[in-house]
């Protein structure tokens, strides 16, 4: 009995896959049921905009700050994006320009974009519409990332801005704050 259902699942699965990979115009669809299905699921308070395949909704990303998460589903890719930085002052346009590109020389996922016409900084990544029509799972996967790597973004601004330190001594300190976590659960 039990070989049965593995089987069953398996074939389901098998043949869900094959679908998908024969109806490509349809995955911008699949992907936007299975990002709405993910946030349901996972039981968090979001925005749905049908019209422009968009979720808005805000993750806690230190003890007393939240910041705004935007996912948006488009015919060739599914777009993370998060507002690290709402607002900086141009004094610091220098440092948020370095720090971000000492992020963006490590990244490999996603890229930290700095907004200098209406300063704010954001942290973006895309990814391809058929890899997640038929990889469900990579919605999470990548949203978690995504989450990760923006808490780091922001505490790194958010301190760069409350010591006023060099952007490399910031972001050296995020490093080894990294470094000794991994350390610690090694």
């Amino acid at each position: 009995m039990k070989s049965i259902k593995v089987f069953y699942y398996k074939t389901k699965f098998t043949f869900e896959k094959i679908y998908r990979v024969l109806n490509v115009k349809k995955s911008c669809d699949f992907v936007w049921k299975e990002l709405i299905s993910h946030h349901k699921s996972s039981n968090w308070n979001f925005g749905q905009f049908d019209k422009d395949r968009r979720i808005e909704c805000s993750f806690t990303v230190d003890e007393s700050n939240t910041v705004d998460f935007y996912y948006y589903v488009t015919n060739t890719k599914l777009i993370f994006n998060a507002i690290v930085l709402k607002n900086f002052n141009e004094e610091l346009t220098n440092d948020i320009l370095v720090l971000a590109s000492h992020f963006n020389g490590l990244l490999s996922f996603g890229v930290v974009k700095v907004d200098l016409k209406d300063s704010y900084v954001e942290m973006i990544y895309y990814g391809d519409i058929l890899n997640y029509s038929i990889f469900p799972g990579e919605i999470d996967s990548d949203m978690t990332t995504h989450y990760h790597l923006v808490k780091d973004c922001f505490w790194t601004f958010k301190r760069l801005i409350e010591t006023g330190d060099d952007p490399v001594f910031v972001f050296s300190e995020l490093m080894r704050k990294k470094e000794e976590i991994e350390n610690k659960n090694s």
